[in-house]
């Protein structure tokens, strides 16, 4: 039966957690929830748990001590079933996942154990392959450590947008995958991508459609050339990308006549609409996305 050990937070704590469960002592969440366990168990799966409840003398069932963590109820429930052999939490639960694999050090989890929960997490996010993915540099990042290049693929296309030059996200990256590697293969496959802009723009055909005014000039031509790679790059974001027509697209001019990349009315004018589109269609599915 699920009580609450914990009335202040709500949290439903579950056998063999709750307060009728076998136990001697409890683990208190930092929203108050508490968990009985059995100390021995957390010894003898987790080091830090070793430390903390060494030579602790026994204690009569009316006073069984309490040990605060710095984990949320939710953390810290997720941890005792990854130390206690009982069942794994949900981990189609990313979020939770990830805040497990952020304190494995610190509690000594077996990393096989992650690595098998990391695999089946990945199975449940792979049943829905084009649906967005939180955190996924996190994921990458174990992807790496754990061998999985396909995995590693896959949720590369979800990290376009991540800043590479933030250092922090650096950090993370190489400390969590274990590897430098993890970082030079994401920057790798950005400077693909950019080199790869050019194809994106010579589907448009820009020496064509322009008009005289802003083609006889280099430095207008250019300028034109410089605002669709930027739109070309900002689209291409998406992991996966989809272009139904190309002038709405790259911005030139929306279905509804609005333009993100400000030109005149001339250029493009005449230009044969559906056939750019299946040009641009044919260089995106080219363009580097893992």
């Amino acid at each position: 039966m699920t009580e609450l050990l914990g009335a202040s937070s709500g949290y439903a704590v579950s056998p063999p957690f709750d307060s009728v469960s076998s136990g001697d002592c409890f683990l208190q969440a930092t929203d108050g929830t508490r968990f009985k366990v059995l100390r021995h168990v957390l010894a003898d799966t987790s080091p830090y748990f070793a430390d903390l409840l060494k030579e602790m003398p026994p204690s009569p069932p009316s006073e069984l001590p309490t040990f605060h963590l710095d984990e949320d109820a939710q953390t810290l429930h997720a941890l005792l079933a990854f130390l206690y052999p009982v069942h794994l939490p949900d981990l189609s639960n990313v979020t939770l996942f990830l805040k497990i694999a952020e304190i494995e050090d610190k509690y000594g989890i077996p990393e096989p154990r992650i690595a098998y929960s990391f695999s089946t997490a990945m199975g449940i996010l792979s049943s829905t392959p084009t649906r967005p993915i939180e955190r996924a540099i996190d994921l990458f990042s174990l992807a790496w450590r754990f061998g999985a290049p396909r995995v590693c693929q896959a949720l590369s296309r979800h990290t376009h947008s991540v800043d590479l030059t933030n250092k922090d996200i650096v950090e993370k990256l190489v400390h969590s995958s274990k590897s430098i590697e993890s970082f030079i293969a994401l920057t790798e496959l950005r400077r693909q991508r950019e080199l790869a802009l050019d194809s994106i723009v010579e589907a448009l055909e820009p020496k064509k459609h322009l008009c005289p005014s802003h083609s006889s000039s280099d430095n207008m031509f250019f300028t034109f050339i410089s605002m669709i790679r930027t739109a070309a790059r900002n689209a291409l974001l998406a992991p996966f990308p989809v272009c139904h027509d190309a002038f709405s697209f790259l911005g030139i001019q929306g279905m509804d006549g609005i333009r993100a990349v400000t030109w005149c009315s001339s250029c493009y004018a005449r230009a044969d609409r559906t056939r750019l589109t299946m040009q641009l269609q044919e260089a995106i599915s080219r363009y580097p996305q893992m």
